[in-house]
């Protein structure tokens, strides 16, 4: 039975139950294909350019080149699957305002309002896909960013004892904060050999200079790098009691000491939530409220896309989008300030970083109320 209503200009549509159920069910596949398609595409393109980041970040510096190339590739992905909890929800936030938009602006969306289906329909819509996307940040927030972080920063660790002497080219200084350790060569010789070498070593009560015509690097058992060999210089040894050293050599060999080296220590972005939660540091606590709250403004964000979305076929929808990407970083810049005072214990832990969530509660909540 086909009842038709044209009371302010609005139709409801009944084809039976079954019918109509059938119908409901090939409308909502139409939508979320229309957002799961851009979905899968935006976070492709997020990805490329977070793992293109991360390597010009990384290759920026001059002592990656003395980093191993398998190392260099696990801090990247690492430095990339810690970046995953921000952009999910961002590509989600950002696939709802564009496809919505698309769809308001060629007035599809206008035909199933006149079939029954508002902005409350819409949200029930996509309610499954959002759930379902704010549930992987969850798991991206509070399980996977705490192992990336460990990932990196062990990867991190061992590059600072795996620098390669092989790859030092003429010129240019090599320095590192990790170890405190300088290298510089004037040029290149044959083979392996580097000519004219300059090495600066720092440490709590004293500080190790070598300046020596050539230098090589040893080749050893295990496959790490081994020592240093000079040739035909000078060492000094500067101490912090002004018991200076200087010793000329013809040839001496510089042996890594592994007992200077000293444990990661703790991290706590590499620390796990449950271990957070029962901490009472304030970079602690920041660093948990940091994680869940990004699951909840996961949610909201999505939510406040819906409703932004909502636009006239004379309206653009890249305004909105504008707006939409404003509004994010907004909230991230105001969550960022916020972690950093309450680790400076410069505002309260409550609400602390929830207060980030309620400000963007209000922001949706208004945008409904204004759409609905």
């Amino acid at each position: 039975m086909l009842h038709v209503s044209d009371a302010n200009t609005n139709v409801s549509c009944w084809i039976g139950n079954s019918d109509n159920e059938r119908l409901t069910l090939i409308v909502r596949a139409y939508l979320n294909k229309e957002i799961l398609s851009p979905l899968l595409t935006i976070s492709l393109i997020l990805s490329v350019l977070m793992v293109s980041f991360s390597a010009l970040s990384l290759l920026a510096d001059p002592m990656s080149s003395l980093i191993p190339a398998a190392l260099l590739a696990q801090m990247i992905f690492a430095k990339t699957i810690a970046s995953f909890e921000l952009f999910l929800p961002l590509a989600l936030f950002i696939t709802l305002l564009m496809g919505l938009g698309r769809l308001y602006s060629e007035q599809e969306i206008s035909a199933l309002q006149a079939a029954g289906m508002g902005v409350s329909g819409l949200i029930r819509t996509f309610l499954p896909l959002i759930v379902v996307l704010t549930m992987i940040t969850a798991i991206l927030t509070t399980m996977v960013r705490p192992w990336a972080n460990q990932l990196r920063y062990e990867v991190q660790y061992e590059a600072t004892e795996s620098y390669d002497f092989e790859r030092l080219e003429g010129g240019y200084f090599y320095e590192s904060e990790d170890t405190g350790r300088v290298y510089f060569t004037k040029k290149l010789g044959s083979g392996e050999v580097k000519e004219d070498i300059f090495m600066y070593e720092g440490a709590d009560d004293n500080s190790q200079i070598i300046i020596a015509r050539e230098g090589l690097q040893l080749s050893s058992s295990d496959g790490n790098n081994g020592s240093l060999k000079f040739t035909e210089g000078s060492a000094y040894r500067l101490s912090d009691d002004g018991n200076d050293q200087v010793i000329n050599f013809q040839e001496m060999i510089l042996h890594p000491d592994i007992k200077q080296r000293e444990p990661l220590g703790y991290k706590r972005k590499a620390t796990s939530t449950l271990q957070l939660w029962k901490s009472d540091n304030a970079k602690d606590i920041a660093e948990l409220q940091w994680r869940l709250t990004m699951v909840a403004k996961t949610f909201l964000l999505a939510l406040l896309a819906i409703f932004l979305a909502k636009t006239s076929p004379r309206r653009g929808r890249y305004g909105i989008l504008v707006l939409g990407l404003s509004l994010f970083l907004l909230v991230h810049a105001g969550s960022l300030v916020l972690m950093t005072w309450i680790e400076q214990s410069l505002i309260s832990r409550l609400p602390g970083l929830w207060l980030s969530v309620m400000v963007l509660a209000v922001i949706t909540a208004l945008s409904g109320y204004r759409k609905a």
